[in-house]
């Protein structure tokens, strides 16, 4: 009936009020509700994001870590003689790390010059180490020789 009285135009003027009143109570109900949504999303983001990396963020960081050490002795490897600043290095890092999709923040800069302080700690206790060996094979060898020489001196019985 109601689909003849619409074809036919037999609604009433107060009908229609009805209809567009009603109408407008959806439309406004939409809007708050997209509205609500909208908030929703950008208060549930962050709060996700953070949750998200405070779950991931310890695997995630000792893999990166592990990338970072790994790039940077690979980097004292192949710039060790020609880049006495560090530059060339550290560029190779980052590009190394961007190739990976890891996003070069403070922490992995931090990462990489923590990485670059245990190369250099690890260099330095081996020359150390070089040296005292270097100084007791000089020694050994010096007394080696100062016995040579005296039991090759004349008039010493060996």
């Amino acid at each position: 009936m109601r689909a003849a009285r619409l074809r036919h135009g037999l609604w009433s003027a107060e009908n229609k009020e009805r209809i567009c009143y009603s109408m407008e109570i959806y439309e406004i109900i939409g809007k708050l509700l997209a509205a609500f949504v909208v908030g929703l999303v950008a208060y549930l983001v962050p709060k996700a994001r953070a949750w998200f990396v405070a779950n991931t963020d310890k695997t995630t960081q000792e893999r990166i870590n592990q990338l970072v050490t790994a790039f940077a002795r690979a980097a004292e490897q192949l710039f060790h003689d020609t880049d006495p600043s560090g530059a060339k290095r550290q560029q190779f890092v980052r590009e190394q790390l961007s190739a990976l999709g890891i996003e070069i923040t403070e922490a992995v800069i931090n990462m990489i010059e923590g990485a670059v302080w245990e190369i250099n700690t690890e260099n330095k206790k081996a020359q150390v180490q070089t040296k005292e060996i270097t100084a007791s094979l000089v020694d050994s060898l010096g007394e080696a020789v100062t016995r040579e020489v005296l039991a090759r001196l004349p008039g010493q019985t060996q």
